[in-house]
């Protein structure tokens, strides 16, 4: 396809509707941080894809009342949906989850990871990415 056709198809695309279509992606991230950074990192994450975070992420610390593993669960809601994180200190890891009705592009995300001295990981049962619609 010839650049002026993709142009052409670039300016006629109508996205859907906000809220209708959710694009999801868990990822699996080596590598461990303080509790300050990974929320730093939640932000940066969400400022790299275009998101807007709408105040400070909630934090769980773990374990609780002898029950979980070492880590934190965390929730930054962004005007989009959400971002979540789930660290594991004990494996040198985490888990982290991105909602949006607005699409974005993972391989901004995993520069994030990078630049925060974090491997993503790319392999299948390490990563995944969903659309889920609501209408």
């Amino acid at each position: 396809m010839v650049p002026a056709e993709l142009a052409r198809q670039h300016r006629e695309y109508v996205a859907p509707p906000l809220g209708s279509r959710m694009h999801s992606l868990g990822a699996v991230l080596q590598g461990s941080l303080t509790g300050e950074r990974w929320v730093e990192f939640l932000h940066a994450v969400a400022a790299a894809i275009g998101m807007t975070a709408v105040g400070e992420p909630a934090i769980w610390n773990y374990p609780v009342d002898g029950k979980g593993g070492t880590g934190q669960t965390l929730c930054l809601p962004i005007t989009e949906s959400f971002l979540a994180l789930d660290t594991w200190s004990d494996h040198r890891g985490a888990y982290l989850f991105v909602c949006s009705c607005r699409s974005y592009f993972s391989a901004d995300i995993d520069k994030v990871a990078t630049e925060f001295g974090l491997k993503p990981q790319l392999q299948p049962g390490r990563r995944w990415y969903a659309e889920l619609n609501l209408v």
